[in-house]
């Protein structure tokens, strides 16, 4: 289970990617060639339309397991390349996954949504909101499969109360406002956490479009989106803190999508433990395919808390974990 990759490179410039002697190499125009092992790197975000890379360099990234993000016109990110290698066991895994009945993933679904909203609660309360008491209720009150819906019930307090009463989710991204400017951050850092949870899937051997409560044919990853909800937190956390400090201007500016990159390297506490957050989603992928595979009902999920895992603190490398 243990993962030693780390580098998170975000590249916003024009330059040239190519394959040297087990190394990414970077070459750019009146600059001297960077080399970084593969086995370092976790991610690539290549956000530069200029930015051109061989197919040997690509065969690479797929053999050392490493997903590489592109961006679209806004920097957003609009795509992923991820490594198409599976589990040793990658069969045993998808009958198991295949086989797991209605009533497994109603008390799953069930658990993913109770750590949600007891999260969104947590930060309600980190920032002095009363609307925290309702999230602890609803979060207390989740059905087998969420029956009630207190996902969507939850979600009708929390963005408002957090962002604001005018605040919604479906204001456009590209909208010149304040909400507009929010949902690209969250959109941003979202769709970062959903490719290292993709990630992580894939080498688990189980298969991404069969979620356990996600089920649209034409989501390639209803499992990753599954997978996700308890984690959305700490991207949340981290535009609070944007917000808080003044950073988010009228358009999500290059140093805020530097910020944004770096979440998965926050904290994150999973049964007592601390990860950087790219190594707690593989706790947690793990516990998915022993509830698959075993009579184990109990997933492990990421806890938000205010004093250790809050989203806000960030490891600078491998060497603090």
């Amino acid at each position: 289970m243990f993962d030693s990759v780390f580098r998170t490179l975000f590249l916003s410039t024009p330059a040239r990617l190519s394959l040297a002697e087990r190394h990414l190499c970077i070459a750019q125009e009146d600059k001297e060639k960077v080399k970084i092992p593969l086995v370092d790197i976790l991610c690539i975000i290549a956000e530069s339309p200029q930015i051109t890379l061989t197919n040997a360099l690509l065969d690479a990234l797929a053999s050392h397991k490493i997903v590489l993000y592109t961006c679209d016109s806004s920097h957003l990110p609009s795509g992923i390349f991820m490594p198409f290698l599976g589990h040793y066991k990658a069969l045993s895994v998808l009958q198991s996954q295949i086989a797991s009945s209605k009533q497994r993933k109603a008390v799953l679904w069930q658990q993913i949504i109770k750590a949600k909203i007891s999260n969104q609660a947590t930060l309600l309360q980190m920032q002095h909101k009363k609307e925290y008491e309702s999230l602890e209720s609803l979060a207390k009150s989740v059905n087998l499969g969420d029956s009630n819906n207190n996902e969507a019930k939850a979600a009708a307090i929390y963005f408002k109360a957090l962002f604001g009463k005018h605040f919604s989710r479906k204001v456009q991204i590209f909208e010149e406002s304040q909400n507009g400017i929010i949902n690209a951050a969250l959109n941003y850092a979202y769709a970062i956490v959903r490719g290292v949870i993709t990630r992580s899937l894939c080498a688990s051997g189980l298969h991404l479009a069969l979620g356990i409560h996600h089920k649209n044919q034409f989501n390639a990853f209803n499992l990753a989106d599954d997978v996700i909800e308890p984690y959305r937190i700490f991207a949340d956390s981290l535009v609070v803190q944007m917000i808080e400090g003044g950073e988010l201007g009228e358009a999500l500016s290059l140093e805020n999508r530097l910020k944004l990159a770096r979440i998965l390297n926050v904290a994150v506490e999973v049964e007592h433990k601390l990860y950087p957050l790219h190594r707690a989603v593989i706790v947690s992928v793990q516990s998915v395919v022993k509830c698959f595979e075993a009579e184990n009902f109990k997933l492990k999920l990421p806890l938000f808390c205010e004093d250790r895992s809050n989203g806000r603190e960030i490891y600078e490398g491998v060497s603090d974990v």
